[in-house]
């Protein structure tokens, strides 16, 4: 007798197929080896009509979308990115985005611009922003070898207004960074400028240890503080 699948709640179908297709590292982007890791999970949207329309939305929603491809096969490259391959449907069900910076970091990739390509706009879901650093060219380890010290802080500040303009229901930008990159630097401090200019919540991710500094807890300890002021003169 067949597994009456669609008798189960919906939350534990929903169970039930992130275990299926949820991948970990959980950061898609164009990459050659998704054959191997995601490829064959995608099988399960074959099975029917109502069983593709809960699965994709599962694997769209619990996976971060790298917007522009890192990968050597592909950076620099004309090919499209991941995110301009996929249909509306798939893009609206995507909750969160990633924009690495760092590769190219002395001459950007030329597919690495903003266009109605991408279809950010239909990403309706992404409330946050993943901003990941990989490298800040301007720090003095880098002289001699960069173009001049603010080249690719001014490009990078340019990529991430874009995109920030283009998602409509974008709350957060959550910047994290590889260890050697100084929060206090160049290419943060304008970075996280510029989220703030646009009226974004910021956040600080778990791969440094940005998120635990005093000053951090203090400007927690403010907002927190003018909410409870503000709740206090609307009773």
């Amino acid at each position: 007798m067949p597994f009456r699948f669609f008798d189960l709640p919906s939350e534990l179908r929903s169970k039930i197929l992130g275990d299926c297709l949820i991948i970990d590292p959980c950061t898609i982007d164009l990459d050659p080896f998704n054959y191997r890791t995601a490829s064959s999970r995608l099988n399960i949207f074959l099975v029917s009509r109502r069983f593709h329309e809960e699965a994709y939305r599962v694997f769209y929603s619990g996976h971060t979308f790298r917007i522009f491809q890192t990968h050597g096969r592909f950076l620099g490259k004309t090919d499209q990115p991941l995110l301009a391959r996929l249909p509306t449907r798939y893009r609206s069900a995507i909750t969160f985005l990633e924009l690495r910076l760092g590769p190219g970091w002395s001459d950007p990739p030329k597919p690495w611009f903003v266009s109605d390509r991408l279809g950010l706009e239909e990403c309706t879901r992404v409330r946050t922003l993943k901003v990941f650093i990989e490298v800040d060219p301007s720090s003095a380890a880098f002289k001699g070898f960069r173009l001049n010290r603010v080249f690719f802080t001014n490009f990078s500040r340019h990529l991430l207004h874009d995109v920030i303009e283009r998602l409509p229901s974008l709350d957060t930008v959550e910047f994290d960074a590889y260890s050697s990159v100084d929060r206090d630097g160049a290419l943060v401090t304008r970075l996280s400028k510029e989220a703030r200019e646009c009226e974004k919540k910021i956040k600080w991710g778990s791969e440094t240890e940005w998120g635990n500094s005093l000053a951090d807890k203090l400007e927690l300890a403010r907002l927190r503080a003018r909410q409870r002021q503000a709740t206090s003169n609307n009773q």
